[in-house]
C-alpha cells in the first residue's frame, strides 16, 4: 500500500514508516564483463528451491520450474509468450526512467554498485551457483525492458544462467575497475541488467562486486542481494536448507496495482497536493566555490566523514526527547545550514523515499524508489525546536503523498524544468547496512565501490548505526572542491551539536 497515513505524534509508527520509506538510492556502475575464467575450487552441491528455500538439493537453479500461477498472471496482466518469457507492462517508475534515458549523452549512468570484501577460503564454483540461485529467485534479475506494440514491457526470461567472471586485481586499482564498469554500455532490451564480478586480491582475499541497473533495483535491492547470496552460498557449501521464505508478491503485481491507483482519483489528489506545496518554490542556493560549467552533472567526488561521538549523542538524545527521528532532526539542521550559508529563507530539499511501505515488498529485487521535495520556510528565524516540529509535521504529510512519480507531476507544473532543479540538493538518513560478519569460513565486510559519477550537485547522507554515525557527501566536481565540501560537512556537524544542545536558539543566529 502506498500513501500511508500516520499519526504525527506517534513516534514508533513514524520511525517504522521512515524505516520503510527512506531507502536511499546508491549511484554507480554497470553490469557487464565477459566470462573470464579464474582459479578456485568448484563445489556445486546443496542447493534448494531458490524461490522457497526448501526442498531437495539441486545441481542448478531452474526458474522455469516455478511458473507464474494463473491467479497472479491475472493480477499483474502478464502474458506468457512462445519463447517461455513472461511479459507485463512496465511500472510507471520504469516508464519515467526509460524516457529520461532517451535524452542523449551527458547523463549519469542510472546504476547501482555494492561490494563485499571476502577474506578466507572461497569456493568460486559455489559462489557462481549461489548467484544463479538468486537470479532464479528474483524475476527482475532475469528481466529486460522492450518497447512492444506502442508500450514499454518488462520481459522476464523463464530461465537464465549468468557467469561470475573472476579478475585478478590490486586493491589500488579498484577505482579504475569501477570506472570501467560504469562506462561499459548496457542495452536495456538485451540485458542482463544485473551482474556479479569476483575480484581476486589474493589467494584468500576477494571482492564480490554487484552491479544492478536502477530500472530494476534500488538501495534496498543491494541489501536483499547480499543477504540472499550469502544464504545460498552457505547452503551450497554445507548442504543445508536455505532459510528464505517464499516471496509473497511479484513486481508485476505491484506495478499493475500502483498504476491503477495512480491513474485513478488518488493520482489527481496527490498531484493537487504537490502543486499547492511547491507553488512559488525556488531551488536551494548551494554553497559552491566553483562556477557552473553549464553541462549536466557528471564526474563527482565523495567524502566519508565520521560524526563526532558527542554530536551523535546530542542528536540521538534530542530526537528521543522530541519524539521524532534522526532523519527529521538531521534534515532540519541541513536546511538551516543551507539558509545560513546562502541567505535564502525558503529552502527546498530532495528526499528519496520508497514505495516499500508494505512488508510484502521488503524482500523484492526491484526499484521502489521515488522522490519528494521537503520545503521549509525559515523566514521567521524559528528556534531549532520549533523548526524540528515543523519539519516533523510537514514531512509526515509529504511522505503520505509520495506515490506520484516525478515525470507525471512535471507536466502539471507552471514552470518547465522546476522540479528537476528543486531536486539538485538532497538529504537522507538511514541505518547502516547490516552484513553478516561470517559466511561459513569467510569473513565478510561491506566495501563501497568508489563512485565516479553524481546525478546532482550536492547530496548528504547521514548513515547511523549502534553508537556511531557518519556523513557521506557526494558532490559535482564542476561545482565544488573537496575542501569546500569538507568544510560544509564540518559546519553541519558543528550546527547539529550546537542546535541540539540549545533547542531554544534561533537557527539563523
Amino acid at each position: 500500500m502506498t500513501g500511508t497515513q500516520m499519526a504525527k505524534d506517534d513516534y514508533h509508527a513514524r520511525a517504522q514508516l521512515e524505516a520503510a520509506l527512506l531507502r536511499g538510492r546508491a549511484p554507480a556502475a554497470g553490469p557487464h564483463g565477459g566470462p573470464q575464467a579464474g582459479p578456485g575450487t568448484d563445489s556445486r552441491s546443496g542447493a534448494q528451491d531458490p524461490r522457497t528455500g526448501t526442498g531437495s538439493p539441486a545441481r542448478a537453479a531452474d526458474p522455469a520450474a516455478h511458473p507464474l500461477p494463473p491467479s497472479r498472471a491475472a493480477a499483474d496482466g502478464s502474458l506468457a509468450g512462445p519463447d517461455g518469457a513472461t511479459r507485463f507492462r512496465a511500472s510507471l517508475a520504469q516508464e519515467g526512467m526509460w524516457r529520461s534515458l532517451r535524452g542523449g549523452p551527458g547523463s549519469t549512468p542510472p546504476l547501482l554498485t555494492g561490494g563485499l570484501r571476502l577474506r578466507g577460503p572461497l569456493d568460486t564454483g559455489a559462489l557462481e551457483d549461489a548467484w544463479n540461485d538468486v537470479v532464479a529467485r528474483h524475476d527482475n534479475l532475469r528481466s529486460t525492458l522492450r518497447q512492444e506494440d506502442g508500450r514499454l514491457n518488462q520481459v522476464v526470461a523463464g530461465s537464465l544462467r549468468l557467469p561470475v567472471p573472476v579478475t585478478g586485481l590490486a586493491i589500488e586499482d579498484f577505482g579504475r575497475f569501477t570506472r570501467q564498469e560504469v562506462d561499459r554500455p548496457l542495452d536495456l532490451a538485451e540485458g542482463p541488467l544485473a551482474g556479479l564480478r569476483l575480484l581476486r586480491l589474493g589467494a584468500d582475499d576477494h571482492i564480490a562486486f554487484l552491479l544492478v541497473h536502477h530500472i530494476i533495483g534500488d538501495g534496498r535491492t543491494l541489501e536483499v542481494l547480499v543477504r540472499d547470496l550469502s544464504a545460498f552460498y552457505l547452503a551450497r557449501t554445507t548442504g543445508t536448507t536455505v532459510p528464505l521464505p517464499r516471496l509473497p508478491v511479484r513486481y508485476g503485481e505491484f506495478a499493475a496495482a500502483h498504476r491503477a491507483r495512480t491513474e485513478g482519483p488518488r493520482g489527481a489528489e496527490v498531484g493537487d497536493y504537490w502543486l499547492r506545496r511547491l507553488a512559488g518554490a525556488e531551488p536551494a542556493e548551494l554553497p559552491t566555490d566553483r562556477a557552473p560549467s553549464g553541462r549536466p552533472a557528471a564526474l563527482g567526488g565523495f567524502l566519508d566523514v565520521p560524526m563526532p561521538a558527542d554530536v551523535l549523542r546530542r542528536l540521538t538524545e534530542f530526537a528521543r526527547a522530541r519524539r521524532t527521528t534522526l532523519h527529521t532532526v538531521g534534515l532540519a539542521a541541513f536546511q538551516a545550514l543551507l539558509a545560513r550559508e546562502s541567505g535564502q529563507r525558503d529552502i527546498s530539499v530532495r528526499v528519496p523515499v520508497s514505495y516499500r511501505d508494505g512488508t510484502e515488498l521488503q524482500d523484492l529485487v526491484a526499484d521502489f524508489s521515488n522522490d519528494v521535495v521537503v520545503r521549509t520556510d525559515l523566514s521567521a528565524n524559528p528556534a531549532f525546536g520549533e523548526l524540528v516540529d515543523r519539519v516533523h509535521h510537514d514531512t509526515a504529510l509529504d511522505f503520505a503523498h509520495h506515490d506520484l512519480p516525478p515525470h507525471l507531476l512535471e507536466p502539471r507544473m507552471d514552470t518547465p524544468g522546476l522540479l528537476d532543479r528543486l531536486f539538485h540538493v538532497q538529504f537522507t538518513a538511514e541505518r547502516e547496512f547490516d552484513v553478516a560478519v561470517t559466511v561459513g569460513e569467510l569473513r565478510a565486510e561491506p566495501i563501497m565501490p568508489p563512485d565516479p559519477y553524481v546525478s546532482r550537485p550536492l547530496s548528504l547522507r547521514l548513515r547511523h548505526g549502534d553508537g556511531s554515525a557518519r556523513c557521506l557527501a557526494a558532490f559535482a566536481l564542476d561545482r565544488f572542491s573537496e575542501e569546500r565540501v569538507a568544510r560544509f560537512v564540518a559546519d553541519y556537524h558543528d550546527l547539529v551539536g550546537e542546535l541540539t544542545g540549545h533547542p531554544d536558539r534561533r537557527v539563523l543566529g
